[in-house]
């Protein structure tokens, strides 16, 4: 496996963009978090309510299958993408500063 970034969309099911905190048991999104460090050794940037950057070698189908496993996930959409080039080069918006501090740094 090699280390790439991805992107993590996720929402319930029937629930209203952004309300995904709003919908699940007390103690998220830390509980999404806790895990997303695990298998990013902490690396990962969270840009919106529902999306997250994640440093990662682990599989896209392994990682949404364990992230349906969690406590009071078992009814969300989850999306997950590869991010293609995602350099200096390769990657234009209107973010944080620490956004692109975080996705730039050296890894």
């Amino acid at each position: 496996m090699r280390y790439r970034y991805v992107h993590l969309g996720i929402n319930p099911v029937g629930a209203i963009a952004g309300a995904l905190w709003a919908t699940l048991p007390p103690g998220h999104p830390e509980l999404l978090e806790k895990y997303l460090s695990t298998v990013s050794n902490n690396d990962w940037y969270r840009y919106g309510a529902q999306n997250y950057v994640v440093w990662t070698a682990m599989e896209l189908s392994e990682l949404a299958t364990q992230i349906a496993h969690l406590p009071g996930y078992a009814n969300v959409y989850v999306l997950l993408t590869e991010v293609a080039n995602p350099g200096p080069m390769g990657s234009n918006g209107w973010m944080p500063v620490q956004f692109w501090n975080w996705l730039n740094k050296p890894r």
